[in-house]
């Protein structure tokens, strides 16, 4: 009898083992767990646009003199694009340039080249014969997005080719959203990728400061148009806000070709597309992100901080590319509308990350002053640093901001501990989920990247 009843226990906790294991893997098959589960993988994966992050376009550069074209270089920043992933046979940045056309005298006149004019209006340009454009464009991912070629060669064994089926759209960083040809360059990919697709619509991808222009884009372009060619937008990473830590750029010294120079920005004192972005009440609250002794800036003192660090002319394009005064932006931070594109959000969280920065005493900038280098901010060299939660690279708070306008915050957004900013991009638990996404949406299933999806 004893016998019998220790064979019953054991039959009975297989049987409970054997019927959990069972829940667990049909839970995983609609978009909870972190494989690439979903619909069958012998199901072609749609066409996959990707837009890459701030700085990691690959630009054509050319300067004119009447109606020739004098110099022609293609253009990777150099602090954003280490030496390990340009194109051989170049070395650096500076190497890449050249090699790609810049006379080696005309090295120390990139910067100028580059910089933007600020009109009094605040509306920024390029300089007289100056046309940056990609170096092209969904034709040559490992070209134009060199950075982003370990994504490409793991989308690989999921059935995304480069050049095939997978696409790159790259775009000049230096402008804001609204002031490029994005929009235009996006649907046009979007057509040319499906016209040898058995497929009917296609993934947009995005990493960081690419998010915000592919947010853009998705709430200025026709929605009955999107619904039927853009069957998700998946996000990582991804810049939704403006970048409080990047503001700095706007008064600290400018891009270097020297990849060691600590000093040097990611950026030129005019470049509107990060620095005029403003910050945002909803995204930063009333935290304190920057200090000059005992006075503290917060997201409503952006304005105060710019003028009092000299950066006048990033303060009138502030003025003029705010991002609360742009209506597709004041849709969602606003309104809490969602987009009408199925949307996916994942990001790294549990690291340390700078959110601003902590000056000493800076005296006040004298009416002559009237740039970032008389200011006295510029002066301090190594500030220090104010840290919060995020992925190394971009705050929790910015990587959150779609949790004020996305659909289903349990099923839309995902946090993956101690994964980096640029890590996520080929980390294979956050492509297993881009992967699952896709499959369960094209079985016709919501396929959720959270851990508690809710049906709807």
């Amino acid at each position: 009898l004893i016998v019998a009843l220790i064979l019953w226990v054991t039959t009975t906790l297989l049987r409970f083992v054997i019927l959990s294991a069972l829940v667990f893997l049909v839970t995983l098959s609609v978009g909870c767990g972190d494989s690439s589960s979903g619909s069958s993988s012998d199901t072609p994966p749609p066409p996959l646009i990707f837009v890459p992050g701030y700085g990691m376009s690959s630009l054509r550069v050319e300067i004119s003199h009447g109606n020739s074209v004098n110099t022609a270089f293609n253009f990777l920043l150099p602090a954003m694009n280490p030496v390990d992933i340009l194109p051989p046979p170049a070395s650096s940045a500076k190497d890449y340039a050249i090699l790609s056309g810049l006379p080696e005298d005309e090295v120390v006149k990139v910067h100028d080249w580059l910089k933007l004019d600020t009109l009094e209006s605040g509306q920024v340009q390029n300089r007289m014969g100056v046309q940056v454009k990609p170096v092209s464009i969904g034709k040559d991912f490992v070209a134009e997005c060199p950075r982003y070629q370990s994504m490409a060669n793991k989308l690989a064994a999921y059935g995304w080719k480069a050049d095939d089926n997978l696409f790159c759209l790259p775009y000049d960083y230096r402008f804001p959203p609204a002031s490029t040809a994005f929009v235009t360059h996006l649907r046009d990919l979007i057509d040319t990728a499906l016209l040898d697709s058995a497929s009917s619509n296609v993934v947009l991808a995005c990493h960081s400061q690419g998010c915000l222009l592919s947010y853009y884009a998705l709430r200025e372009i026709d929605p009955a148009w999107l619904d039927e060619k853009v069957l998700l937008l998946f996000s990582f990473a991804g810049q939704f806000s403006g970048c409080s830590d990047c503001l700095r750029w706007a008064f600290q010294e400018e891009w270097s070709w020297d990849t060691d120079n600590a000093l040097a920005s990611a950026s030129d004192q005019t470049w509107a597309g990060e620095l005029a972005l403003d910050l945002q009440e909803s995204v930063y609250g009333d935290r304190v992100l920057y200090t000059n002794g005992n006075w503290e800036y917060r997201a409503d003192d952006v304005a105060l901080l710019l003028n009092d660090a000299g950066a006048l002319a990033m303060l009138r394009a502030t003025n003029y590319y705010r991002l609360n005064d742009q209506d597709w932006f004041r849709l969602g931070d606003v309104h809490r509308k969602p987009l009408t594109v199925e949307s996916r959000f994942v990001y790294g969280n549990g690291i340390p990350t700078t959110v601003g920065f902590d000056y000493e005493e800076v005296p006040a900038r004298s009416p002559e002053c009237l740039d970032p280098s008389c200011a006295g901010f510029s002066d301090q060299q190594y500030p220090g640093l104010i840290q919060a939660n995020g992925d190394g690279g971009d705050n929790a708070w910015m990587n959150e901001a779609p949790k004020r306008w996305t659909e289903d915050t349990a099923c839309d957004t995902r946090a993956l501990p101690g994964v980096s900013h640029m890590k996520i991009v080929d980390n294979s638990d956050a492509l297993g989920l881009l992967v699952n996404s896709v499959r369960n949406l094209q079985a016709g299933q919501r396929g959720c990247v959270g851990v508690a999806p809710q049906v709807r």
